[in-house]
């Protein structure tokens, strides 16, 4: 199906946002990290659910504790990303590669 000009640039902005995220950790850039984090509403879940925070702060400070040792390196890369927008949310599948050292 074809796409507007404008959907394509909410397309890119998504793409752009979720590469900024894994730059952001891979730096261990916290307060930058959580910028990009709406004030209200942000949910993120990982490993399947299992570990499930509501609201920037509680997101990013489980990647402070978790990821932040000076001993502990990750490596992200996504890419093929399948995004959909309907309405105002969207909702997207990217295949990643990560490597992690600690």
């Amino acid at each position: 199906m074809p796409h507007t000009p404008a959907e394509l640039s909410e397309l890119e902005d998504i793409k752009r946002l979720k590469y900024a995220y894994f730059r952001c950790l891979d730096q261990k850039r916290w307060d930058e990290m959580a910028d990009l984090f709406v004030p209200d509403g942000a949910v993120a879940a990982y490993s399947n659910g299992k570990y499930r925070f509501e609201g920037r702060e509680a997101i990013v400070e489980f990647m402070r504790t978790n990821m932040g040792r000076d001993a502990f390196h990750t490596s992200h890369r996504v890419h093929h990303p399948e995004i959909e927008v309907v309405g105002d949310r969207a909702t997207g599948t990217w295949a990643m590669e990560d490597v992690n050292v600690d």
